[in-house]
């Protein structure tokens, strides 16, 4: 994938007619590459994809991003770059053009485009009213979240609001249990302002659920399987301390107890649980702990899970999950009455930003198991803050 070298600043920003003669001219330049050779270069937009970043570091990045995404989805992308807290600039706008390079060879026969608005100070605010009118009609729009969920509220509603779905990746958060609870409440608006929202980190925990779910399809595991009393959720510490919770981990607990049933019933007292933060859960009357565990992995990024164990008290048992140590599978491990059942190797795909936003924006609908998982974990966070119901010392 390359990229037209320059960007071509467009001095009046709103206007629309302008920024379109000066990406018509881009399309030239970049067909005059090959004019030497039968290829044809194509200008495809297959959707509108806004981005909104808080943080101008993160543009190259962003960029890069898009130019590998523009091979699954050629589209025009609207790049929005605010710093609220930087002296005053009005904003500035640049346009460029990517083009996707056959993998064989170096000729090019896919080209998508790409608007980058820059503001700093109070008119990060302005930011949507001049991204908005760059869309191009009649194709579904996607917006990507970089910033922090709850800030620039006015900016982030605005450009809902264009959106046919927000796309967020919880693995860069840098506070999962406040921005947990954000996207529960996001997910609670009805009608016009209801928000389909996809979590590009949900989508990385997919082998870690279908090794538990695949648990459930051996018959001879069911029995021990609806008695569980104990969950233990291992991840990759950053701090060394147990202050946050990491988003996969978060996920992979509000997705198994969703979709067990479990009833959530609050957080369990520090002193009574050493492993770690824990919670509280039922189903029917059994009780059922789950704890969260830090764990040093330095080849591992932080915040990745590392085990996840499933444990009975009457009938000892223990089902376990665990990514190895290169990272590139996880293997399974049934234990019945001290008796070990055969293991499960699967590979675990690390895919690249582009790979997994380019999945999302393959889906229109509305993921109801991913968010009852996000309603459970943000029972729990709620809960973590409010502290363990004081016991009855009788």
């Amino acid at each position: 994938m390359s990229s037209i070298p320059q960007q071509i600043p467009v001095p009046n920003t709103l206007d629309v007619e302008a920024v379109e003669r000066t990406l018509a001219e881009l399309w030239k330049q970049t067909a005059g590459y090959n004019q030497a050779s039968d290829d044809a270069v194509l200008r495809a937009r297959s959707a509108d994809l806004m981005v909104f970043l808080n943080d101008e570091s993160l543009l190259p990045e962003t960029r890069q991003i898009i130019s590998e995404l523009a091979s699954f989805h050629p589209c025009r992308a609207l790049l929005m770059a605010g710093d609220r807290n930087a002296a005053a600039r009005d904003i500035e706008l640049h346009v460029s053009a990517f083009c996707a390079s056959q993998k064989r060879s170096d000729s090019k026969n896919l080209c998508c485009e790409e608007i980058t608005l820059t503001a700093h100070g109070p008119f990060v605010s302005e930011l949507p009213s001049a991204a908005v009118p760059l869309l191009v009609p009649d194709l579904p729009v996607f917006l990507w979240w970089r910033g922090k969920l709850g800030a620039e509220e006015r900016v982030f509603n605005q450009l809902c609001l264009a959106a046919d779905r927000l796309v967020f990746d919880s693995a860069v958060s840098l506070n999962p249990p406040s921005d947990f609870v954000a996207v529960a409440q996001l997910l609670k608006r009805r009608g016009d302002e209801a928000i389909v929202l996809s979590d590009i980190n949900w989508s990385r925990l997919t082998a870690w659920r279908t090794s538990l779910a695949n648990f459930y399809d051996v018959e001879d595991y069911r029995a021990e399987l609806q008695q569980i009393t104990d969950v233990r959720i291992c991840f990759v510490s950053e701090t060394g301390t147990i202050s946050v919770v990491s988003s996969q981990a978060l996920l992979i607990a509000g997705w198994l107890a969703s979709r067990l049933n479990w009833k959530f019933e609050g957080a369990v007292a520090m002193q009574r649980s050493p492993r770690g933060l824990a919670f509280h859960f039922k189903n029917n009357d059994r009780l059922i702990e789950l704890s969260f565990n830090e764990v040093q992995r330095p080849a591992m990024k932080s915040g990745r899970l590392t085990q996840i164990e499933l444990k009975t008290s009457e009938v000892p048992a223990t089902f376990l999950v665990s990514r190895s140590e290169d990272g590139l599978h996880l293997e399974t491990q049934p234990t019945i009455a001290e008796r070990s059942y055969p293991s499960r190797l699967l590979p675990v795909r690390n895919q690249s930003a582009a790979q997994l936003l380019s999945c999302e924006m393959e889906i229109l609908c509305n993921d109801k198991i991913y968010e009852e998982a996000i309603e459970v974990a943000a029972a729990m966070m709620r809960a973590s803050r409010a502290g363990p119901p004081e016991e009855d010392p009788a």
